[in-house]
């Protein structure tokens, strides 16, 4: 594999990773046609098939699956170098204003900053733990992490997935439900009405508790209080919770790693977002809700 194109190989491991070309895409930033091409040159080069394109997407062969782990390996060696070289390079110090969804900052978050620190000693760390995306543009903040439905003006954006959510319990709770409707979790907004996940899948509902904060929801769902809608990247690692099977769940909106236009150029912002893409980029199958517990309650 000496003459590969590192290029084309990334893009060969965003396919796999996302499974279809399209979104891909989106990940790169790129559209599907140009995926394609890259991939096709990539077989070209190999003299081999690396995935089966049919009407429902495109299966990985044989072959593509040997080569997964080494391409995985070269991406993480590339990261790697590039990082020691932009390190060495520049001049790294200087405040970055993070804003975060509370909920998902231990996790995903606090990680980066203590590596990034180790790096960077010079650098301070301002994070505003905030339910909704502060104003990038006025300078609230440098760099923004959040699940949104779309990016405000002015801003440039790395969309990362879609965020999974899935109705989770404390086993105690989970294994009455046959008998008995335990209350359920949500956010404060009337006092009167109900969400969907609530009204269609727990119709017979008597109580139910409500919050403004998502570290709320799921302190209070660890602790058994009631049943919430959780994101999967959470609620899936905590011990204390399974997930309830039921068959409407609604869907979360896309992950975002967000700065200002103006911000493009400063060297710490640039490092550090583009370290907090790579984290949450490897970390896709959590978000996206594809690593439940084996003792998920069925």
């Amino acid at each position: 594999m000496h003459n590969m194109n590192w290029d084309d190989l990334r893009y060969f491991i965003e396919v796999v990773r996302s499974g279809n070309v399209t979104e891909a895409g989106l990940r790169l930033g790129v559209n599907q046609s140009t995926v394609s091409r890259r991939i096709a040159q990539l077989e070209n080069q190999l003299g081999k098939a690396l995935f089966d394109r049919t009407a429902k997407g495109w299966l990985i062969t044989p072959v593509g699956e040997k080569i997964v782990m080494l391409a995985e390996e070269m991406a993480n060696q590339a990261n790697a170098i590039h990082r020691k070289i932009e390190s060495d390079s520049e001049d790294v110090s200087g405040v970055i204003k993070l804003t975060v969804s509370d909920v998902c900052a231990k996790r995903f978050v606090f990680p980066v900053i203590r590596d990034f620190k180790r790096d960077y000693p010079d650098v301070d760390f301002v994070l505003i733990a905030a339910e909704e995306v502060l104003n990038l543009a006025g300078r609230e903040a440098d760099i923004a992490i959040h699940a949104i439905m779309e990016p405000p003006p002015n801003v440039v954006g790395k969309r990362i997935c879609r965020l999974a959510y899935s109705v989770y319990g404390h086993p105690e709770l989970v294994k009455n439900l046959s008998t008995e409707m335990p209350p359920c979790i949500t956010w404060i907004g009337d006092g009167a009405t109900l969400p969907n996940w609530i009204t269609k899948n727990f119709p017979k509902l008597k109580r139910a508790y409500r919050t403004n904060s998502s570290v709320a929801m799921f302190e209070m769902c660890r602790e058994g209080l009631g049943l919430a809608l959780l994101p999967c990247s959470l609620a899936d690692e905590a011990d204390e919770l399974v997930r309830v099977p039921v068959e409407h769940i609604e869907s979360g909106y896309d992950v975002w790693v967000l700065s200002h236009v103006d911000l493009r150029t400063t060297a710490r912002v640039r490092i550090f977002r583009d370290r907090m893409v790579e984290f949450l980029t490897n970390e896709i199958d959590l978000l996206e809700g594809r690593k439940p517990k084996i003792n998920s309650w069925s």
